[in-house]
């Protein structure tokens, strides 16, 4: 008996795996959005928001939700800005405090005498060098973001 259960459970698992799966497939999300609507108006927002059926653009705080038979284009841009930025930054940190644990926490200074490096110093100069290197990224990612036109209704 308790068989039974155990795979009638095991089977209600899965089909509800495979519905949220193919649930987030159909939503594709986009960090700035503009939507050209049919009458001619045109939003720009933030956090868009597509479906088979639906667009939503977060415009002042508000979600505005437009069916596809109302739109006439979507261009969104990815986001790349804060990715690019992260991704600089860690490779920089990893670099550095990889770079400085090999060696051990020494260095040589221009004499060529061995100098200990201490470790808060070492840190601060991580941290800004990491900064640095965030902002780097950031605008690379922020330049490389072009809109570009992912719905048009030809109809």
């Amino acid at each position: 008996m308790l068989r039974k259960y155990s795979s009638v459970s095991t089977i209600v698992l899965l089909s509800l795996m495979v519905t949220l799966l193919s649930a987030q497939v159909a939503t594709q999300e986009y960090a700035m959005g503009k939507v050209f609507l049919s009458n001619g108006m045109t939003l720009e927002g933030k956090d868009l928001r597509m479906t088979m059926e639906s667009v939503t653009l977060d415009v002042g705080g508000q979600d505005q939700v437009f069916t596809l038979s109302e739109v006439v284009q979507v261009m969104a841009k990815s986001g790349k800005a804060k990715k690019f930025g992260q991704n600089c930054a860690g490779a920089c940190v990893g670099f550095n405090l990889g770079a400085w644990l090999a060696s051990g926490g020494t260095t040589t200074d221009l004499d060529g005498n061995e100098v200990d490096i201490e470790p808060g110093q070492q840190l601060l100069s991580i941290a800004l060098w990491g900064g640095i290197s965030y902002g780097i990224g950031y605008l690379a990612g922020k330049i490389n973001d072009d809109w570009q036109v992912v719905y048009l209704n030809r109809g």
